[in-house]
């Protein structure tokens, strides 16, 4: 199965670059009060997450994640573009936990980071 950066990266080498996913701005996020900020407000304020888990103690954690790629000027080189361009993938994820009430307990985020290519090393 592919992952979804990969995806991401090879379309970027075609197309030049991509972005995908819903960014969530960390200003938001921070406002958001623990056991007074509800799953609904969040989503209001945030959008539809990209994810949705419900764990067996009633919990609940919603992703967000966004990505960008952008794909290296020697990629567009003719013939051998293909051979010595890369493109760059950077994701930027955050989830946010809920309890069984429904209500903000904590968020999370991670960044990462991705070169693709025929001859790049990771």
């Amino acid at each position: 199965m592919l992952k979804p950066s990969a995806v991401l990266v090879a379309t970027a080498l075609l197309a030049g670059c991509v972005s995908a996913g819903t960014k969530v701005d960390p200003n938001v996020v921070n406002a958001f009060q623990p056991g007074v900020t509800t799953i609904d407000q969040a989503e209001a304020k945030l959008g539809t997450p990209n994810a949705v888990t419900k764990l067996p103690d009633g919990s609940t954690i919603i992703v967000y994640a966004f990505s960008h790629a952008q794909a290296s000027g020697s990629s567009f080189i003719p013939l051998v573009g293909p051979f010595v361009g890369h493109s760059d993938a950077n994701t930027v994820t955050a989830s946010l936990t809920f309890d069984k009430a429904g209500k903000y307990v904590q968020s999370t985020s991670s960044t990462s980071q991705a070169k693709a290519g025929m001859f790049s090393s990771q």
